[in-house]
């Protein structure tokens, strides 16, 4: 695992220049604490970051990939994930039919690699490769580079994280599955029937405790790595994106706003933990697939 781990930061070393400032992942404004919404907007196929205290829409646009004055990506976005190392912050973004590592600084696109067309999250690994999970084609892709890529198997694939501390990938599809990773492939370790139906769809870690985000069609759950149990969190259907904020509460995309557009897509997010919050952060304009706070993902990387 050491050897993993060098060959990361020399892989790290490539993505920047050596006169850059240690701290040039933050952009002016917009500390690693700052309270934002990182999305996967489909309303015009970019990746947002934004202030969802902001009183003025137009004031809430921190961040977006492509730029707001750039033409829109020819590709749906699906994910968005902070990738943050060395000091330097990264945008993880998953699209239906590519996956996208953007350096968050200058916006500067450092890996492009082709997907299917069913290509729901993304997940960076420790020596640069990138997994993908497709959920139509039912594929956990493991990205090389553009064109050396190895393809397993995997029903109903969704959501994808790595765990640094046991060094493993969690992959959620028809069941939660467990692989582990050495000498640039998978091993299928353990896996865990779902809650309810094996239909899973989000997986994302909390910030601090070994614990898993998991949703399904039926519910969102919380998934204990250490007691291998789950919790259900929310009965709400449909969810498709889950996170912690910096205060500990859970927040969800809002599943049920049918006036946005699509059924899969929303324009708020809102607190399932602790229940009875009547609160909510609308992203006026918005149809995201999946938005998640603003937050380094200690977890995985």
């Amino acid at each position: 695992m050491k050897a993993l781990s060098i060959a990361f930061l020399v892989l790290l070393a490539n993505f920047t220049q050596a006169k850059e400032p240690a701290n040039d992942g933050f952009r002016a404004g917009i500390s690693p604490q700052k309270p934002a919404i990182l999305c996967a907007d489909q309303a015009d196929n970019r990746i947002r970051l934004v202030d969802p205290f902001a009183q003025d829409a137009d004031d809430a646009d921190l961040w977006s990939y492509p730029a707001s004055e750039a033409p829109p990506s020819e590709y749906i976005p699906t994910d968005a994930k902070r990738v943050e190392i060395g000091g330097k912050v990264f945008i993880l973004a998953a699209y239906h039919g590519r996956v996208r590592l953007v350096r968050f600084r200058d916006s500067k696109l450092i890996k492009d690699y082709p997907s299917y067309s069913s290509c729901h999250s993304a997940e960076l690994l420790p020596d640069g490769s990138i997994a993908t999970v497709n959920s139509n084609h039912g594929m956990l892709r493991l990205h090389h580079s553009a064109d050396d890529f190895v393809d397993t198997a995997l029903p109903y694939a969704h959501g994808v994280t790595w765990d640094k501390k046991r060094q493993c990938l969690w992959v959620l599809g028809d069941q939660l599955y467990r692989f582990r990773y050495r000498d640039r492939q998978f091993s299928l370790d353990q896996q865990y029937d779902l809650p309810q139906s094996p239909t899973g769809h989000d997986l994302f870690p909390l910030r601090t405790a070994p614990k898993l985000l998991v949703s399904n069609n039926d519910a969102l759950y919380l998934f204990d790595i250490e007691t291998e149990a789950f919790q259900l969190l929310s009965d709400l259907k449909w969810i498709k994106s889950a996170s912690q904020s910096a205060d500990g509460s859970i927040w969800i995309s809002d599943p049920q706003r049918p006036q946005v557009g699509a059924n899969w897509q929303s324009d708020s997010i809102i607190p399932v933990q602790p229940p009875g919050s009547k609160q909510r952060h609308t992203i006026a304009g918005s149809k995201f697939y999946k938005a998640r706070w603003w937050q380094p993902a200690d977890f995985s990387y």
